[in-house]
């Protein structure tokens, strides 16, 4: 398929959308999260370096510029939409943005809500805390703990499953719960490994890496709202080929050097 042809299959689909929401009677509802022609609204977070970030008023982080990527070559200009984490799928799921990305697991569960491109990471998770809390890499030493995480993520998951000993204290973001670690209201963070260790760099030696957890198991997606299979296809479509050409394994370097590759990202042409 041309890539004018994709453009205008997209904005065929916005258009059915469209008129199917003012069907509904809502003014609001036909403007918010539909593909303009040329536009796609993209939730996603400020403060997950390095998936998903705010540096000197624009969006990168490894999500973002897949996404800008992946925009670029279907003819679409991104506009980013700051949200908290656990808001972006709603927001996805009832058409305020039209996709989701910020190093979102695509879990059973999530795929309720939301349908999920092809799986573009897999990760690690990280334990930080400071070198007072007898926390090491035994889940065990959690066991009494406050351990901070934020709402509605993975980690959020993982701990109530195999942290069942801590006490979970949810965030809002990374950053508030780090301050909250520092200040010693919580005795450790649960995020995502290449954040964590970026806090560690930052800390002056204040914060340590006490568990490092690989996650096979949570593959990360992009969101797109259930029934949007126009977008979802283009997408999909679009990181199969920024996987076969390179382009994937170049942006994943800049933002996880040294990461090791699984075999499905390395590319083929």
């Amino acid at each position: 398929m041309t890539p004018t042809r994709r453009r205008n299959v997209l904005i065929l689909s916005s258009a059915a959308l469209v008129a199917a929401l003012a069907g509904c009677g809502s003014a609001e509802a036909t403007t918010a999260g539909t593909l303009r022609e040329g536009t796609v609204r993209v939730g996603t977070t400020s403060d997950t370096k390095p998936y998903a970030y705010a540096e000197n008023g624009e969006y990168t982080g490894f999500d973002v510029e897949i996404l800008k990527e992946a925009a670029s070559r279907m003819d679409l200009e991104p506009e980013f939409v700051a949200q908290d984490f656990s808001s972006i799928l709603p927001a996805v799921a009832n058409g305020q943005v039209d996709v989701g990305v910020a190093s979102i697991s695509a879990t059973a569960e999530r795929k309720q809500t939301v349908d999920f491109t092809d799986v573009y990471f897999i990760g690690y998770l990280g334990v930080v805390t400071t070198a007072d809390t007898g926390i090491i890499d035994a889940a065990a030493s959690l066991t009494g703990k406050r351990l901070g995480l934020v709402q509605g993520t993975i980690q959020d998951d993982y701990a109530q499953q195999n942290f069942t000993g801590a006490e979970i204290v949810r965030f809002p973001d990374n950053n508030s719960a780090i301050s909250a670690l520092t200040a010693g209201t919580v005795d450790a963070h649960f995020l995502d490994l290449p954040p964590a260790q970026d806090y560690v760099a930052s800390s002056g030696g204040a914060l340590h890496v006490a568990m490092e957890i690989p996650v096979p198991d949570f593959p990360v997606g992009m969101a797109v709202k259930k029934g949007n299979t126009a977008l979802l296809d283009e997408l999909n479509t679009q990181i199969a080929a920024m996987i076969a050409d390179g382009t994937w394994l170049e942006i994943e370097e800049r933002y996880f050097p040294g990461q090791p590759v699984p075999e499905q990202f390395q590319p083929t042409s």
